[in-house]
């Protein structure tokens, strides 16, 4: 009886070295045995050849306990996986009639001659287990050698991820290895960076057994990953609540939500909460501010309109930004900004105006470096004007800058509504 699971994720195939597949077994296996409560603790890949899948399946016996083999059990020569592994366990391979049977009906079925090597895929491990997979060829197999747990799985991801779902994790149950599962809690933060928040939670999170704490940061957010292994899920919040308790009580002010919600839906939430009315005058954005916004339900309800003020001339002539302010401190500037967000809300009759004028290129303009943005927020009470200096192309910039804009106005709304 295993114990504590020690779990390895084999996945064989020279095409998922050159990068001709993407291997998206190994992550889905990976998730779904962590979230079952298995400990996966190695991953590799291998080619198609003899010596180096035995030497990485020798390896793996040593090491871990619970091993998934996926690919290799296909019909041609290259198809290596259960002779390498049949030499490994110092046993036979013998045809497993049930399987050697539905290959041959699927054959006559369909009118057509079977030929020799497709008998391969009946294979299985003297004293060993068969899995029958109901929506492919090849079964899935299981060998137990030395101790370890061994299943081998075919390459294809839907046969892959129904023999695991239908028929591995029953095995498991009814062998009574999964007694607990992981259960998680996404925290999400903006308005901190993933270093301070580090600082702030490092005790925490150096001395973390269970439940774990994870940071991950995003674009212009930051979120905190809490998991605990646990036998029901009453159980896991029982072990979470004073974890999550201590960080509250450290970063709380930081704190948006449960799971990763997008700026632009907190947005969005707020606006429609406390009846707030939204445009935006875009330069160096171009409309990603407002592209951004209009791509969710109920924009209409905060978003009256924007402006693309990518000239000076349709700064000066369609917004209404003074051409002394232009000729004395650039368009990239803090006064322009300012006058953008000021001018816009006016014109649209709105609660807030948000302008956004900058670099993106990788040239100076007006005396400021590339990546400069200077952000905008304007209501009747208060203007304010964040400059940013923001690392990337062209792109990455223009899409930082609506991030930073989103983060700016939901701390104004926060601050004054």
């Amino acid at each position: 009886m295993i114990e504590e699971t020690k779990c390895e994720v084999i996945t064989v195939g020279t095409e998922l070295l050159l990068g001709q597949i993407v291997d998206t077994n190994s992550s889905w296996l990976s998730e779904v045995l962590a979230n079952s409560g298995i400990n996966v603790y190695y991953k590799q890949t291998v080619g198609d050849n003899f010596d180096r899948l035995f030497s990485v399946f020798e390896r793996a016996q040593k090491r871990s306990n619970i091993i998934f083999v996926t690919g290799g059990l296909g019909p041609t020569d290259d198809d290596l996986t259960r002779e390498v592994a049949a030499q490994l366990f110092d046993t036979q391979l013998e045809i497993h009639q049930d399987t050697m049977n539905k290959i041959e009906g699927y054959f006559i079925s369909r009118n057509k001659m079977m030929t020799e090597n497709n008998r391969k895929q009946a294979l299985g491990f003297q004293g060993g287990l068969v899995f029958d997979n109901e929506v492919g060829m090849a079964p899935a197999l299981h060998y137990e050698h030395d101790g370890t747990w061994w299943f081998f799985l075919p390459g294809v991801p839907r046969e892959m991820k129904w023999l695991v779902t239908e028929q591995i994790l029953p095995f498991f149950k009814e062998k009574g290895i999964l007694t607990k599962q992981l259960y998680s809690k996404v925290l999400s933060f903006q308005g901190i960076g993933e270093s301070t928040l580090e600082t702030e939670l490092q005790d925490l999170i150096r001395n973390q057994t269970n439940p774990t704490i994870a940071p991950l940061a995003g674009n212009s957010y930051v979120t905190l990953r809490l998991t605990a292994k646990a036998a029901t899920k009453e159980e896991s919040e029982t072990l979470i609540e004073p974890v999550e308790q201590q960080i509250m009580d450290r970063v709380g002010t930081y704190f948006t939500g449960y799971g990763h919600v997008p700026l632009e839906i907190q947005l969005l939430r707020l606006c429609q909460e406390k009846e707030i009315t939204l445009c935006s005058c875009e330069s160096v954005t171009g409309g990603l501010f407002a592209s951004t916004i209009v791509q969710h339900e109920g924009a209409s309800l905060a978003l009256k309109g924007s402006i693309v003020s990518y000239t000076n001339e349709i700064k000066e002539n369609v917004v209404g930004v003074p051409s002394s302010i232009l000729d004395e401190f650039g368009a990239v500037s803090e006064p322009c900004a300012r006058t953008m967000a000021e001018q816009t809300r006016e014109q649209f009759n709105t609660t807030i105006g948000i302008s956004f004028t900058g670099i993106a290129g990788a040239e100076p303009v007006d005396g400021q470096e590339p990546g400069t943005v200077f952000i905008g927020i304007s209501s009747k009470e208060e203007t304010v004007v964040h400059k940013v200096v923001l690392s990337g192309g062209r792109n990455d910039i223009r899409e930082r800058a609506v991030q930073e804009g989103l983060k700016y106005l939901l701390n104004f709304i926060k601050k004054f509504y």
